[in-house]
């Protein structure tokens, strides 16, 4: 139960994160992250955190590997295969060997290969990291990428190298003929058990994609359990696990790429739950890292400030060896296929690059995992200088983290936005408006059209402070609408109802529609709910009339009691029913005015967010005239949102041809629209 506890309190650290961040616009995510954790270190559930090392390779390194896999092509990996052995293979190693001589040298008592294992758990870097600090900032297409490639793949050469360096110290030897033979078979064992298997997979999941009534019961599931299989496989044989799941996400890209448009509301489900599994479990490493806090305090306190002070050092040269290797590397580069990653050798562009390349040299999840992962004893006897390998490697992290932190904004220039967001939320605007203006002309029935209506409303962003704040012109416009309901009142409608009931409902207009508006208090607007509730709930319980039967039966011993009641009751009855057709009709010519408005708005090119105040304020007003007399559910269908969905399109191609937005902004209002439909699609009852 204490395992479920700190997994729900992880979760709950990654969304106070999530909450604070809007707030901390300057500070990394990865930075926030740390801090919660550091706070949540503090509670009870919390103290004496460990989480073992396996787990923690399996359920959260495992996803994380498979589904940057999955954002990677076959056809890339082949296209830059030399690229990403330089990057994930050559470079680490020089990384490794020069760091482990380094230590070695400061660390004199260490033994060698220990100063080896240091070196593997700190040379996986952390793409992921790298882009919550570049949020923001103009980094490099080609620098971003390898980045990303490097990242993907170092992470299984530190893997390998360290668990040869812990059988180095193990056995007390080493043979370098026997350690490459080793690193091959570990890592390219690990890719091919990752390929077939994931193939294997790939060619099931096909298979009832087509050949099963619910493939989203059994594809989703099975594409969730892929990682996990394939890592289990892979260690089962002793190869590299996280290659496999690196192989095995490129292939499930293959499959994606296949059934592109197959099965398409069953790869919207599987891209959405692996963005969020990404996002939560990217989440919650650093907010380990911050719970480690404790412990590393407590280690540092037990080594006494002197050999704390020369762990710290040995943590900034490492660092700092590290930071030089990758910018030699990317410096002295002569190959030309890695000029898309870097620009052209010896020219100015290239030693920017390399100054990039180092800084960015990040590290995270897969270099706590690997500290984690230190066994604490070899042959029956503590392993020596495990907690010191251990706070030093949280230190690496650390240091890289606030380096980047400082050094990337004032490197990368600002992001060049092709379009504000105010300017997105108008044209959206103006897109939903102009598609509620056609529904207008297209459908003649009332509440379809407005249940249509008020999904498209939904479009309309709600991001940043959306509290009460009402457009200049929104009273205007209620008092130009009760004008025109209490016209119509007076108009039309005389000829049709009695007087009493278009009395009355004059009186409903100004107390439920007028007041209201002009009452915008939120405390106030709640005390009346509030004390509208506790009236309607004291009559029901004093009554026991909670069901539409015991009122009915209510209502019947009542007028049999009072027989001098039932003339007045029958008269209230028809009434109502007047008010309630009276209503619909009211309902019908206040869309129509509230239409026509919108469209003078429109082409007057003059904001609409007064009439969109105005339409909430008017759904409220009729909802609450009809109560619960007319309970029918308005069904929408579904050729009707297309329809809809359609004008938004041609809204914004015709924006598009005239110039009045840019490709970007189109790119991004045609994706809200896809998403749109696709969701709503989805969610469209089956006739």
């Amino acid at each position: 139960m204490s395992f479920l506890f700190s997994v729900a309190f992880l979760v709950i650290a990654v969304i106070a994160a999530n909450v604070l961040k809007p707030f901390l616009p300057r500070i990394p995510e990865a930075l926030v992250l740390i801090a919660i954790g550091a706070v949540f270190s503090l509670l009870p559930v919390f103290q004496d955190f460990s989480l073992d090392p396996e787990i923690f390779m399996f359920l959260i390194i495992t996803p994380l590997m498979f589904e940057e896999g999955q954002a990677l092509s076959f056809a890339k990996v082949k296209k830059n295969f030399s690229s990403i052995f330089q990057l994930s293979v050559t470079l680490a190693v020089i990384i490794v060997i020069f760091v482990a001589l380094i230590t070695d040298k400061i660390q004199s008592a260490w033994p060698l290969a220990l100063a080896a294992a240091l070196a593997a758990i700190v040379v996986p870097t952390d793409a992921v990291a790298v882009k919550s600090m570049t949020t923001g900032l103009k980094m490099p297409k080609g620098l971003n990428q390898s980045l990303e490639l490097e990242s993907l793949f170092n992470d299984a050469t530190g893997i390998v190298l360290l668990d040869l360096s812990l059988a180095v110290f193990t056995q007390g030897s080493f043979s370098l003929t026997n350690g490459v033979f080793y690193f091959f078979l570990v890592a390219g064992g690990g890719l091919v058990i990752g390929t077939i298997l994931a193939y294997l997979l790939v060619v099931l999941r096909t298979y009832l994609a087509f050949h099963v009534n619910s493939p989203q019961a059994t594809t989703i599931p099975l594409n969730i359990m892929t990682p996990f299989i394939v890592y289990l496989a892979a260690e089962h044989f002793h190869l590299s696990g996280i290659l496999a799941v690196v192989a095995a996400g490129i292939v499930s890209n293959w499959e994606s790429a296949r059934l592109q448009l197959f099965s398409t509301e069953s790869q919207v489900v599987t891209n959405n739950i692996w963005e969020t599994v990404n996002t939560l479990l990217n989440g919650i490493v650093f907010v380990i890292l911050g719970l480690s806090f404790p412990t590393i305090f407590e280690l540092t306190g037990e080594f006494g400030w002197g050999k704390t002070a020369g762990l710290i050092l040995l943590a900034f040269t490492i660092y700092a060896v590290m930071f030089v290797s990758r910018f030699l590397w990317v410096s002295l580069q002569q190959n030309k296929k890695t000029e898309p990653f870097f620009g052209k050798a010896k020219s100015n562009d290239r030693r920017e690059q390399a100054r990039l390349f180092g800084f960015a040299g990040v590290h995270g999840a897969v270099t706590l995992s690997l500290a984690l992962s230190l066994p604490k004893t070899v042959h029956g006897a503590p392993l020596p200088f495990r907690d010191e390998i251990i706070v030093v490697a949280c230190l690496v992290i650390i240091i890289s983290l606030l380096v980047a932190t400082l050094a990337l904004p004032l490197l990368l220039p600002k992001e060049n936005q092709d379009y504000t967001t105010e300017e997105l939320n108008a044209v959206r605007n103006q897109m939903i408006d102009a598609a509620i203006l056609k529904s207008e002309d297209k459908i003649d029935n009332v509440d379809v059209r407005l249940a249509l209506q008020q999904t498209l409303q939904s479009q309309k962003t709600t991001t940043g402070s959306h509290r009460r704040q009402f457009a200049p012109d929104y009273l205007a416009l209620v008092a130009d609408m009760a004008d025109e309901l209490n016209g119509f009142i007076e108009g039309p409608a005389t000829e049709r109802y009695h007087d009493e009931t278009l009395t009355l409902y004059a009186k409903i207009v100004q107390r439920g529609f007028v007041k209201p508006a002009a009452n915008r208090h939120p405390l106030l607007s709640f005390t009346r709910q509030l004390r509208h509730i506790m009236h309607e709930t004291t009559f029901h319980v004093k009554t026991r009339t909670f069901t539409r039967r015991q009122r009915e039966n209510f209502r019947k011993r009542y007028l049999a009691a009072h027989p001098d009641q039932q003339a007045r009751f029958a008269q209230y009855k028809n009434q109502r029913q007047e008010l309630l057709a009276l209503n619909e009709e009211a309902l019908a010519f206040a869309d129509e005015a509230l239409a026509k408005k919108l469209a003078a708005i429109t082409a007057a090119e003059k904001p609409t967010a007064g009439i969109d105040q105005v339409r909430r304020l008017m759904n409220r007003f009729f909802k609450m005239v009809r109560h619960d007399y007319s309970k029918k559910e308005v069904q929408v269908p579904a050729a009707l949102f297309i329809q809809a969905f359609g004008d938004e399109y041609r809204f914004v191609s015709q924006q598009l041809v005239q110039n009045k937005i840019s490709p970007a902004l189109a790119d991004q209002l045609y994706n809200e629209i896809n998403l749109a439909q696709t969701l709503q699609l989805m969610e469209a009852p089956s006739d």
